[in-house]
């Protein structure tokens, strides 16, 4: 197992409005993200680092319940905010770390977490919460920075790299790992419990 375990370099919640800014949703448009999960409309969703809402509000459309998670009660209240938010009647928002997920084994159906790998400070526990709280088959969706430079996103040394995150998915027992090319700066990673 490698060992990421260093100390988180978290968004700043009054900075929000990058999250929502057209320029992101150019690069990273949620359609995208919602498509490749093929989701059917009965799964139970868990948003990790749901932040804004900026995915989720995609993803619920799809899905019979959505579970956003973030650490940032200020992130959540800012979703809860937004006029979007309420017409959705299959979203709820709690506030946990993402390492000690209040949820019961073998719960969820699918998790899903994007960009927040740098704001976790130990991965591999990340990883095993999350092993543990999908139901057999259940499925991970990793959409993370890329571990080169650009213009937005966090420094280079708090990423995880593509090569790192797919060792730490298959390292877990993760099966049917595949990966979804669909955004030039964050790889998105596929895998089944």
């Amino acid at each position: 197992m490698m060992s990421e375990k260093k100390p988180p370099h978290t968004f700043d919640p009054a900075n929000w409005k990058k999250l929502e800014s057209a320029e992101r949703r150019a690069k990273m448009n949620p359609v995208r993200l919602a498509e490749v999960m093929g989701l059917q409309g009965s799964e139970v969703v868990l948003d990790i680092g749901v932040g804004t809402g900026f995915f989720a509000e995609e993803v619920a459309g799809h899905c019979h319940r959505l579970i956003g998670l973030d650490h940032s009660e200020d992130m959540l209240n800012v979703f809860r905010g937004k006029e979007s938010f309420k017409k959705l009647d299959n979203v709820e928002l709690e506030t946990s770390k993402a390492d000690n997920l209040p949820f019961d084994d073998d719960s969820i159906d699918v998790v899903m977490h994007v960009n927040l790998f740098h704001e976790v400070g130990d991965v591999e526990k990340f990883h095993g919460e999350i092993k543990r709280v999908l139901k057999p088959g259940g499925r991970l969706f990793c959409a993370d920075w890329q571990a080169v430079k650009t213009e937005g996103g966090p420094p280079l040394d708090h990423r995880v790299s593509k090569d790192k995150a797919l060792k730490l998915i298959s390292g877990d027992g993760f099966v049917d790992i595949r990966e979804h090319n669909i955004y030039a700066e964050q790889y998105v990673i596929e895998a089944k419990v």
